[in-house]
């Protein structure tokens, strides 16, 4: 068996867009107001333009990929933007950049209104690829990496229970992947999806 170090990428990233930055406050106070007087009152981003800016800005950060499973969007799922931290638990977080990830539906839908301290967060400042994950290139899994402390490898195997990173759909689609990455001769990497599993 074939075993790398991968994982989900790190990412970096940018500023908040200027509309976020200037409006999140205000924005996060009306919806705690909201939700103080109707605590199933529904989330919605506020304006639009600034939506589509900071969804443009955290898919730019991963080149249009999932920021969990690093799966296409708008090819294979829709795009979307994550509350790493659920904003029905943590409604102060909703406007919060460092909260928002790009996502595909598929990953969200997984997660849900879930969390868990213990979920790799893939801008963790320490955070590494090769802390934490091994993949299987026989059957397209991704493991903890052997090595790794109990907390580490709690962290993963929640992580990808979670995110459903090892469904076999996803599995299957990573082998294909690595099959396909193979035959070609120094392929740019960001050509490719789950970027991860070839590393």
């Amino acid at each position: 068996m074939r075993e790398s170090r991968c994982g989900l990428r790190k990412l970096v990233r940018p500023d908040s867009p200027r509309c976020l930055s200037i409006n999140a406050a205000q924005w996060t106070e009306v919806y705690l107001a909201r939700r103080r007087e109707m605590p199933a009152a529904r989330f919605t981003w506020r304006g639009s333009k600034c939506y589509a800016s900071m969804r443009d800005d955290l898919f730019r950060m991963t080149r249009d990929h999932c920021a969990f499973c690093d799966g296409p969007v708008n090819l294979e799922s829709r795009a979307t933007v994550e509350h790493f931290r659920p904003k029905s638990t943590f409604p102060e977080l909703a406007y919060t950049w460092t909260n928002l990830f790009p996502c595909c539906d598929k990953c969200q839908q997984n997660k849900g209104e879930h969390f868990d301290d213990r979920l790799l967060k893939p801008d963790e400042d320490l955070y590494t690829f090769a802390k934490y994950f091994i993949c299987n290139y026989r059957n397209g899994e991704l493991e903890p990496a052997p090595e790794g402390g109990q907390l580490d490898r709690e962290r993963v195997v929640e992580t990808i229970r979670i995110y459903d990173l090892n469904s076999p759909l996803r599995k299957a689609a990573r082998r294909r992947e690595w099959e396909f990455f193979q035959r070609h001769d120094a392929p740019d990497i960001d050509d490719f999806h789950y970027r991860f599993f070839l590393e």
